[in-house]
């Protein structure tokens, strides 16, 4: 069981922080391997979308680098990425903060949104597929879901999930749903919920579903598993919810 830091304070000491950061798998595997940012943004990757710091605790540049053993250059590149990718905020004189994770109604006005935009980019795709592309998105949909449960698998699916859409959205031909796409980061906002769910791996039988329809150039089949397969996913973050595990702390959009 991952250990989780417990605090409502904006600062977390030391001790607690080192606690989280070697919770996470990726954690150990930097203390013997060179110290590259990838690898210390996968670190805090892995501590922020598990939950193993609370949203809105302050991440001290020193502290991490300390914890890590690597300078502070590597952090505070690693955390610049992730200001980026929306899992930290930055604010004046306060430096980087853990981001809230978004409530229930935004996501389903995010999975709406999705519904306007993914079946038509998924026909689209089943129209335009070549062999090619269409050998290779079955073979991707076939690579995720590890079933694991810890921090760096959570990541992982979280990779696999997102590397999965916009293959399929740039295979649509039409950068406008791409880029609209990439804009929302869903991904890293519902792989923050799906921890806790343990329901990672349940997408990857969708994906196989929306894939081989793909494959076959059947544009309304493709359409219909995508919806499907988005309409599941907002059940399953309904039941995140229901089931009291995760509380929503977000009380504004994020950016």
């Amino acid at each position: 069981t991952l250990a989780r830091v417990r605090t409502t304070r904006s600062d977390v000491t030391d001790t607690e922080l080192d606690r989280a950061v070697h919770a996470a798998r990726s954690g150990r595997r930097i203390e013997t391997h060179p110290p590259l940012v990838d690898e210390v943004h996968d670190v805090l990757v892995d501590m922020v979308m598990n939950r193993l710091v609370d949203a809105g605790t302050r991440l001290n540049i020193d502290a991490l680098a300390r914890t890590l053993s690597v300078s502070p250059t590597p952090v505070r590149e690693a955390l610049a990425r992730m200001e980026a990718e929306g899992l930290v905020v930055k604010e004046p004189r306060r430096g980087y903060l853990v981001a809230p994770v978004i409530g229930l109604e935004e996501l389903r006005s995010m999975i709406d949104f999705r519904l306007l935009l993914e079946p038509a980019g998924a026909a689209a795709a089943a129209l335009r597929r070549t062999d090619a592309e269409a050998a290779a998105l079955v073979e991707l949909s076939r690579s995720g879901g590890s079933g694991e449960h810890d921090a760096a698998a959570n990541r992982l699916d979280m990779i696999y999930d997102a590397k999965f859409h916009d293959t399929i959205a740039a295979m649509s031909g039409n950068p406008w749903l791409r880029d609209a796409l990439a804009r929302l980061r869903s991904h890293l906002h519902m792989y923050r919920l799906y921890h806790h769910a343990q329901q990672a791996a349940a997408t990857t039988p969708e994906h196989v579903t929306i894939a081989d329809a793909i494959a076959a150039g059947d544009a309304d089949a493709a359409a219909d598993a995508m919806r499907t397969h988005l309409h599941t996913a907002m059940r399953r973050l309904d039941d995140v919810f229901a089931s009291g595990k995760l509380q929503p702390t977000a009380t504004k959009r994020l950016r």
